[in-house]
């Protein structure tokens, strides 16, 4: 959502004709560009393997938009933001508009039994989001596996409560963990909306009727570790004139077991750039219209 706002406004800048008399900077948590929330992706680019950072930061330096990286924003007054780096160091940014997206967690529900006892911490983990079959087991970064990730999205205790999406509380975030030496963590939260949201809502989806016509368990799985994802980020609104962002990637979350090195398939994970991508999210916009109202032949629209 940050990428395409920032590019966005960039854009529309441009296309006003005030470009040149603003000053465009990226405030972001990620520890590097591209890190994308999933500790970054490689892919295979103009007959080369490259990063996301070097994606990232090429696009970024193409329109002329400043990023300050590996930053928590920790105070916003009028006109004005503070932010404490991953080195520990603080700094300020002036600004005359700016646009926050605040951390990400949870609503703070309160779950309750039929007896009225407090069954939270049974139901929520501590960020908000509703616990599953994931392995929320305490453990260093580098034992972190893909099978950590959840199968069923089923909450463990209570066989008829499901969570997809961002509603599912991940077992660890997916980029490599990050803090200050003060201790503050700097983290990107997981994407797990879009596709990913859409095919675990399906799996559920499924799993649930199979269920209410007998079967005792879930019949269906949605494991973002076994999921590829497409993904296309509007870099600028125009038929002729926009732009986006359309990347692929397989596995969602890296396997290293399986795909050394990288994590990934190279051959599932790609990017690209340019105004056919602005097309492609132009199309995938009216046919999930379409598909939300269940107009003919919606089935045969992927998620």
């Amino acid at each position: 959502a940050a990428f395409e706002y920032i590019f966005n406004v960039e854009h529309e800048a441009n296309s006003a004709g005030v470009r040149d008399m603003l000053d465009i900077t990226y405030i972001t948590n990620e520890s590097f560009l591209g890190d994308f929330g999933m500790g970054g992706i490689h892919f295979k680019f103009g007959g080369y393997i490259t990063s996301s950072k070097v994606f990232a930061e090429s696009l970024y330096s193409e329109r002329d938009i400043d990023w300050i990286n590996g930053a928590h924003v920790n105070k916003v007054e009028a006109g004005k933001v503070s932010y404490e780096l991953l080195d520990g160091s603080e700094g300020e940014k002036e600004f005359d508009f700016a646009m926050l997206i605040p951390p990400f967690s949870g609503v703070g529900l309160k779950v309750f039994a039929k007896d009225g006892s407090d069954i939270t911490d049974t139901v929520i983990a501590p960020n908000g989001f509703m616990k599953v079959d994931a392995d929320y087991t305490p453990k260093p970064y580098e034992e972190w596996k893909a099978s950590d990730w959840p199968n069923t999205l089923q909450n463990p205790t209570y066989k008829n409560m499901f969570a997809v999406g961002i509603a599912f509380a991940p077992p660890h975030i997916i980029s490599k963990p990050m803090s200050s030496p003060n201790g503050t963590p700097i983290n990107p939260t997981p994407p797990r909306t879009g596709m990913p949201a859409a095919m675990m809502g399906k799996a559920v989806a499924q799993s649930i009727v199979d269920m209410i016509n007998g079967a005792s368990e879930p019949t269906h799985t949605a494991n973002m570790s076994e999921m590829g994802a497409a993904c296309v980020a509007s870099a600028g609104k125009g038929l002729t004139s926009g732009t986006a962002a359309a990347m692929t990637v397989y596995p969602i979350i890296p396997d290293f077991e399986k795909y050394p090195g990288t994590g990934r398939d190279l051959n599932g994970t790609s990017g690209e750039l340019g105004l056919a991508a602005h097309w492609v999210k132009h199309i995938l916009h009216h046919l999930f219209i379409w598909k939300a109202k269940l107009r003919p032949g919606w089935t045969l629209i992927p998620e």
